[in-house]
């Protein structure tokens, strides 16, 4: 049998420093997603208001400032760098004879710390979140929410319906065709920016420094995942797909810019970027927030009864039945593809672990918030 040498010494030295490294990563962030998941109060105030809130000051005034998505970059170049982190193992394992137990012990500790980099990371820039107190506990609606009737949920979308046939005929002259934005990308996200500030002044909890949100360049590549946005809490950027139907669009960049507030919930999310929305001082964004809105409760209504439905899509205008064929247009293209089904499983897979269990059914949540907001009205 091989003595243990010092050449062993030395590799027993390497693994132990690795393994202190992980310490901080691996068992620091399981440590802070069960104390979340265990205790609201914890998750609410110690991360969503304390280190959240520190972290994404830092992260939005670090990366506000730059023109493009560096969470798109980072998505394409960080897979680049671990293929390259593990092939230059395999060549330095192959090449040093002397040092191949070193080398070959290198690839896997490396690619553990990576990880546990990239979870606490994670854990810090949204995963505790996911735990902190629903939006209905800080905007008084929580009072408000239930279960709602058939005819509750009809009258909802009659009043929705006609709110967006109005905003339809303020945002846009041309009543029969598809609607068609006057601004740039960059125009709209400074438009989004200036939407959440002023909802912000009436709910003190959406208080904070909000960046630009980001256009994509590969946004027709999201689509073929069926994706709209996403938040990266890496970098704290709101990235949104900017290839689809002009009238989703901004209240996609409300929904996203959400997040850097905390608000994790899709549902929660799509409540919030519609309020901005619609109490913002551009009438693009009003009607893309009641197109949202109108979309998720006629089709809860139309589960509910078709019947109802149908009475309610007569009442639209022509300018908002154009929209809706456009959008139904644009989608077709990507429906049942491999890279669709691929997406939607991902995303709801993701939304699962994280507090979500009904996954992508939890979007459509928002007409629970939408029924509790025409009720606080009444």
């Amino acid at each position: 049998m091989r003595k243990f040498d010092l050449r062993d010494r030395k590799i027993l030295s390497l693994v132990c420093k690795k393994v202190n490294l992980l310490l901080l990563t691996w068992p620091l962030g399981i440590i802070i997603y069960f104390v979340a998941k265990s205790d609201r109060d914890i998750a609410e105030n110690v991360f969503a208001r304390g280190i959240f809130k520190v972290y994404a000051w830092i992260m939005t005034h670090l990366t506000g400032w730059i023109p493009f998505s560096l969470a798109e970059f980072l998505v394409i170049a960080f897979p680049i760098f671990i293929i390259a982190m593990i092939v230059t193992g395999i060549v330095k394992t192959v090449k040093n004879k002397g040092k191949r137990l070193e080398y070959a012990l290198r690839i896997p500790m490396n690619l553990l710390i990576a990880g546990g980099i990239v979870f606490l990371w994670f854990m810090i820039g949204a995963g505790t979140n996911y735990y902190r107190y629903e939006y209905a506990h800080f905007s008084g609606l929580e009072q408000y929410m239930g279960k709602s009737t058939k005819e509750e949920l009809y009258d909802l979308c009659i009043e929705l319906a006609q709110k967006t046939n109005a905003a339809r005929a303020e945002a846009a002259h041309d009543t029969d065709s598809p609607f068609v934005s006057e601004y740039s990308d960059r125009e709209r996200a400074y438009q989004a920016k200036a939407a959440m500030e002023k909802l912000s002044e009436t709910i003190p909890v959406l208080k904070g420094y909000y960046p630009r949100p980001k256009s994509v360049l590969f946004s027709r590549f999201m689509s073929r995942f069926n994706i709209t946005g996403v938040y990266f809490p890496w970098t704290v950027e709101a990235n949104v797909n900017v290839d689809v139907p002009d009238y989703s669009i901004g209240a996609a960049l409300c929904h996203e810019l959400s997040h850097l507030r905390g608000f994790m919930r899709e549902d929660e999310a799509n409540f919030i970027g519609y309020l901005a929305c619609v109490n913002s001082d551009s009438a693009e964004l009003r009607y893309s927030g009641y197109m949202l809105a109108l979309v998720y409760a006629g089709n809860k209504l139309y589960e509910e009864s078709a019947d109802l439905y149908r009475q309610l899509y007569s009442m639209y205008s022509p300018g908002v039945v154009a929209d809706f064929r456009e959008n139904s247009a644009y989608w077709k293209e990507f429906k049942n593809t491999v890279l669709e089904r691929a997406g939607e499983k991902m995303n709801d897979t993701y939304l699962k672990i994280n507090n979500q269990t009904d996954g992508t059914k939890s979007y459509g949540r928002m007409v629970d918030l939408l029924i509790a907001e025409y009720r606080s009205r009444q």
